[in-house]
């Protein structure tokens, strides 16, 4: 009997390619979406994906792409048109009528947080949950573990991992987990319908174990030192755009206000796939092994300590325009996932019903 075919949107993602190795790998017939062709879809069409080259936000695109598929993975950019995409995606997929869908959701998402792409991820969440005949599983991740490897060229030079987290907790899982759980639903969707999984590392880590992980896989002591927000966001305008640093700005202070230590660590990398979710200094290693940044120079050194001068010199990016924050008839209903009686009650079991809502909306760094 011929598997099913298995479309996987970001097909050139972080998650997205491991998926449709994995998918090939198991012998699954594979479109994968990509936005434009590159040496990464060319590796994709070697191992025999079939390459769609588009846009999320164009139907058309997308009827191709969605094609003689009967399975899904949606999975789009943090970047402007999510919300879009995700109503293409699901007029199409019930154009098709898809039997299965595994969406990438996140952990904090809720419909009053002050991150539009947040907001419109719930929306989305709940389009797919609309779908006529179609099961559909989430996954809400919460911090990467790629979000500190981001970091990991300052904290080889300098000894330093600046961040912005405060003494928030975090068990912080791998793109590499992430896609295992995804390809083992996709693979075998029977079991899945309605469900919500969550995937971590298996511990939570303070922003001081995690610099200290990341001391012993340098070979060098690198000490954590909190950073204000306004000053990081200088320092990450040059990498993200502004839409995305907005995200990043407001995630930081549920980071701060302990959201993704709530119901963590889970044990969902073992249960779907059968192994032990990989450590955070196993997830280091790997990261260390291919950044070549990571190896201490003296021109790397300069480089970076170039970097931070011109970016102190600028001025803060104004980012709160990209929270569109004028959709709300009034700014007290803008709560933090951390301080949303509602995203408590459906997110952490041990919440008590009398948790009120005192807490009032704040932005960092605009």
């Amino acid at each position: 009997m011929s598997k099913p075919r298995i479309l996987v949107l970001a097909a050139v993602g972080r998650t997205g390619m491991p998926i449709v190795l994995q998918l090939l790998d198991e012998g699954f017939p594979v479109t994968a979406f990509v936005h434009k062709a590159d040496q990464r879809s060319e590796r994709l069409k070697a191992k025999g994906a079939d390459i769609v080259v588009g846009s999320l936000t164009d139907i058309n695109d997308m009827r191709t792409a969605m094609a003689g598929a009967t399975r899904a993975y949606f999975c789009v950019p943090n970047e402007a048109g999510n919300l879009k995409a995700a109503t293409i995606f699901t007029v199409v997929a019930a154009e098709q009528k898809l039997e299965a869908i595994v969406a990438m959701s996140m952990w904090l998402s809720n419909p009053n947080h002050p991150s539009i792409h947040t907001r419109e991820t719930w929306l989305a969440d709940r389009l797919f949950e609309l779908l006529p005949g179609t099961a559909v599983t989430f996954i809400n991740p919460g911090f990467f573990a790629d979000n500190e490897m981001q970091f990991l060229p300052f904290a080889a030079q300098s000894g330093l991992l600046s961040l912005p987290y405060g003494s928030g907790l975090n068990a912080p899982p791998s793109n590499e987990d992430m896609a295992r759980v995804v390809a083992e639903i996709l693979a075998r969707p029977e079991g899945h319908a309605g469900k919500t999984y969550r995937p971590t590392g298996p511990k939570l880590l303070s922003p001081q174990e995690i610099a200290a992980i990341l001391g012993k896989v340098l070979g060098r002591k690198v000490t954590y030192r909190n950073t204000p927000m306004q000053m990081l966001s200088k320092i990450m305008r040059s990498q993200l755009s502004l839409y995305n640093l907005a995200i990043y700005e407001q995630y930081v202070i549920d980071y701060q206000k302990n959201a993704f230590a709530v119901n963590a660590p889970t044990d969902v990398v073992r249960r779907i796939t059968g192994r032990e979710a990989e450590d955070f200094e196993t997830i280091a290693r790997r990261y260390a092994a291919t950044t070549p940044e990571a190896r201490r120079s003296f021109a790397t050194q300069f480089k970076l300590m170039l970097m931070m001068i011109f970016s102190m010199l600028r001025s803060a990016p104004r980012t709160a325009p990209y929270l569109a924050l004028d959709e709300f008839s009034q700014r007290s209903h803008v709560v933090f996932s951390a301080d949303s009686p509602e995203w408590r009650r459906s997110h952490d079991p041990q919440v008590k019903e009398t948790f009120s809502d005192k807490a009032t909306f704040q932005h960092s760094g605009l």
